[in-house]
């Protein structure tokens, strides 16, 4: 018996030590929420995917940590969701999830309250949850500031206050931003706290492209940079990032053709101001995804074209493969010379492999979209072939699971059934996803293609 009694207590002892993190709640969703209604409490979510590296990093160093834990178990209820798979793909829709990891602090009702996101050392993480508690206590939460909008409330003191709470939880305010421009005076555009969060940067946010906003962005940028604290053309590129979200959340989602022109426009004044290469190989991919994204498969055939063999394959690829030559060489150098120990490195192999291709590997990822977009939309034989050496060439830059799965989608819309077989295998071989859930998507889709069966999602 007592031996009995002090492998009992032993295991509790294990359990309390293992538990001295993050303790992650089980459940479908509803009951999460549930659970966090009835004990008055924000319910953590950390959005991960199987293949994101600083999804892992936090998992191993920052979760495990005993002052993470006294934080987060008593304050919140604590979930995670894989964005690819069951209720995560639902839930990281509902919450326009872009990159991982990403963190929801969600009441019960499902209201999101503050959202973060990135790998956090753990004195960040434990800020983030401090300022979700202090959201969470907010006498006015984001339900209410939705509620007086869309009852007609817009006066320059409540439009700026929305704006601001909005960028608390990440949301986009490019429209917002059009409606309270022509109420703000000198000192609203001098007010360090409320530009700086219109340029917290975040995937979500968005401008409106050639808007009032933006005219205003392109004039005064070296002054929005000091006044923010930020390095000289942070703002250009934040405006960049964000009417590149427009683009794709609002005008391509509605199908405003008379607004690419626009986009095209802008798109070149900003990278012009940023003194980017490539611009118009750039412009030709911007036509390129609006057809794509609106399905427009007699367009897009002609824009595709355009994007590849008058745009990718014209510049100088051979400068590219040099410059990436020299780049890597220098990244081995502490190495060679024995200052850095590359059996540290656990990354070391996939790390190679990214330095020694790094523009190469950007041209090839541009092929490889250009020629899943033809695969995806277009059924015409001639088409197809022009596509399946974009994506030959594609994988001679650079192999990669991603570009034989297209080459595989590509081999079986031409009735090459076997071939395509074999190629979706190969890209299930790839050390970049061995023994993750992409590599089971990888194989359950080349018994599709065994079927005759083109999969929803190649890759």
């Amino acid at each position: 018996m007592k031996r009995y009694i002090l492998l009992a207590f032993m295991a509790l002892l294990t359990g309390n030590l293992l538990a001295q993190g993050i303790d992650f709640s089980h459940g479908t969703w509803k009951e999460v929420l549930a659970k966090a209604k009835k004990e008055d409490k924000l319910v953590f979510v950390d959005v991960y995917t199987s293949w994101c590296g600083p999804c892992k990093k936090m998992v191993a160093e920052v979760f495990p940590l005993k002052e993470v834990g006294d934080v987060f178990n008593p304050a919140f209820v604590n979930y995670k969701i894989d964005a690819e798979k069951g209720e995560g793909i639902e839930i990281a829709k509902q919450f326009s999830v872009k990159s991982y990891p990403t963190y929801l602090f969600v009441n019960g009702d499902g209201e999101l309250i503050y959202r973060s996101g990135g790998y956090n050392i753990p004195k960040i993480f434990l800020n983030e949850a401090t300022i979700a508690i202090k959201e969470k206590h907010d006498p006015k939460p984001m339900a209410k500031w939705e509620d007086e909008y869309l009852a007609g409330k817009r006066d320059k003191d409540f439009l700026m206050g929305y704006i601001k709470k909005r960028a608390v939880v990440k949301a986009p305010n490019g429209t917002l931003l059009e409606e309270v421009f022509p109420l703000l005076n000198a000192a609203d555009l001098s007010d360090k706290e409320f530009m700086s969060d219109i340029f917290a940067f975040d995937p979500n946010m968005t401008f409106v492209p050639a808007g009032k906003f933006y005219q205003y962005v392109i004039a005064h940028h070296k002054a929005i940079d000091q006044l923010i604290g930020k390095r000289e053309g942070y703002s250009l590129s934040a405006m960049e990032a964000g009417t590149d979200q427009h683009f794709n959340a609002e005008i391509i989602k509605n199908k405003n053709e008379q607004m690419l022109a626009v986009v095209v426009s802008v798109k070149r004044q900003l990278m012009e101001l940023l003194k980017k290469e490539d611009i118009d190989v750039a412009l030709k991919g911007a036509v390129m995804r609006y057809y794509k994204g609106t399905k427009q498969a007699k367009k897009l055939i002609p824009a595709a074209q355009d994007y590849v063999n008058n745009g990718l394959l014209k510049l100088d690829l051979a400068a590219k493969t040099a410059a990436d030559k020299t780049s890597y060489l220098k990244q081995r150098e502490p190495y060679v010379s024995g200052k850095q120990d590359s059996t540290k490195v656990e990354t070391w192999a996939t790390m190679q492999r990214i330095m020694a291709n790094q523009k190469m590997l950007d041209i090839s990822y541009k092929l490889r979209e250009a020629a899943e977009a033809i695969c995806i939309n277009v059924d015409d034989p001639r088409v197809l072939a022009q596509a399946i050496e974009w994506i030959k060439k594609a994988e001679g830059y650079f192999p990669h699971f991603s570009i034989e799965a297209v080459y595989a989608g590509l081999l079986l819309k031409s009735g090459k059934k076997a071939e395509a077989f074999e190629m979706m295998m190969k890209a299930s071989r790839d050390s970049f996803i061995q023994g993750n859930d992409k590599q089971k998507l990888l194989l359950e889709n080349a018994a599709k293609i065994k079927n005759g069966e083109l999969p929803e999602m190649l890759w």
